[in-house]
């Protein structure tokens, strides 16, 4: 069988594309938020930027945890604060994520999957303002997330194999469709973290996949995301 790394490439436009959907998906949220709770958004509006990682796998025997990314924009909304900060609040996010697992045999094959998706957490929290400069939050709420692309890399004998060659997919063709995973993703994250002079926010997550990722598997999503912010 012959070797062929599976790299997933995409130019510049591309990016901007994604980016621009994010933008779009995450003023959607908000402008639902505020029609909902009736606030003045110009006071209870602020927008922000996050990135970090991601420490993600699936439910199923046989997986491993691997390494990937989130960053995006995000926004929060203030429901019923006080004058120092303190209270309800809503959270959006319109992520650019890389979740996935891996299946490690050793030095004899291994196998990782590389999804990436466009993922929009909704959630609903409390921030405790500690003093002027300091702040403690927790949220929790659903997310929904649409697969955008990615490949599936195998490894046997230390080399790396096209998967038409081993019966499978095609080193080009998405990961996402009918012989691969769901594009669609539905779960429930928890969020807990701190905010430094109302700017700086470093944050750790974790989000329940609620969808059988693949048909008939049981096979669910579940990550861990450590991520830094900064509110404008």
């Amino acid at each position: 069988m012959r070797i062929i790394v599976i790299f997933a490439s995409h130019n510049f436009q591309t990016i901007i594309k994604l980016f621009i959907r994010m933008k779009k998906a995450l003023l959607l949220f908000a402008l639902v938020a505020i029609s909902v709770v009736s606030i003045n958004a110009q006071d209870n509006l602020k927008w922000g930027v996050m990135a970090g990682m991601n420490v993600s796998k699936y439910t199923i025997t046989g997986f491993d945890s691997r390494i990937g990314f989130h960053a995006g924009v995000k926004a929060e909304v203030g429901l019923s604060q006080d004058a120092n900060g303190s209270g309800a609040y809503m959270d959006f996010a319109a992520l650019l994520t890389l979740k996935g697992a891996k299946v490690d045999g050793g030095s004899l094959a291994s196998i990782t999957f590389n999804p990436y998706y466009l993922e929009v957490p909704v959630r609903v929290g409390y921030k405790y303002a500690v003093n002027d400069d300091f702040s403690l939050f927790g949220s929790v709420g659903p997310y929904i997330a649409v697969g955008l692309f990615g490949k599936a890399k195998a490894k046997v004998d230390g080399d790396y194999f096209d998967f038409d060659e081993i019966g499978g997919n095609s080193a080009s063709e998405d990961i996402f469709g009918d012989d691969g995973l769901k594009r669609f993703d539905l779960g429930l994250g928890l969020k807990a973290g701190v905010e430094f002079s109302k700017k700086y926010q470093v944050a750790i997550s974790y989000d329940f996949g609620l969808v059988e990722v693949i048909k008939e598997v049981g096979m669910k999503n579940r990550n861990l995301m450590i991520s830094l912010g900064y509110m404008f």
